[in-house]
């Protein structure tokens, strides 16, 4: 079944110069839903109430999270959640740990 919209859970990694990569760990579907009123009903907001709605839902509700920064993580359960799918990620480009400057845990929420 389709979707109006993902929320993705990333690792943004940034290395010191300048290059950047996200790695997705999760993915949802979301949708819309607007029980209050039926579109096929005459009222003369709706559209702008609808658009209001879809602006919501597409704004990100959680904040960032610094989860490595000055070369060590920021608690010890980061390093036991993240730091295989990390070096993984970061063989495949050609990377170390040494050029890591910091790991941020972001959410992003794109429409279909």
């Amino acid at each position: 079944m389709g979707c109006d919209y993902y929320i993705l859970k990333l690792l943004q990694i940034y290395y010191n110069n300048d290059d950047f990569l996200e790695i997705e760990l999760y993915r949802q579907k979301g949708y819309y839903i607007d029980d209050d009123q039926d579109e096929d009903e005459d009222y003369d907001d709706y559209s702008e109430r609808f658009h209001e709605y879809v602006e919501y839902c597409l704004e990100t509700k959680m904040k960032p999270i610094v989860i490595y920064n000055n070369n060590c993580f920021c608690k010890s359960s980061f390093d036991t959640k993240y730091t295989n799918i990390i070096e993984d990620e970061i063989v495949k480009h050609n990377k170390t740990w040494s050029e890591i400057t910091k790991i941020v845990k972001v959410e992003k929420r794109l429409e279909r």
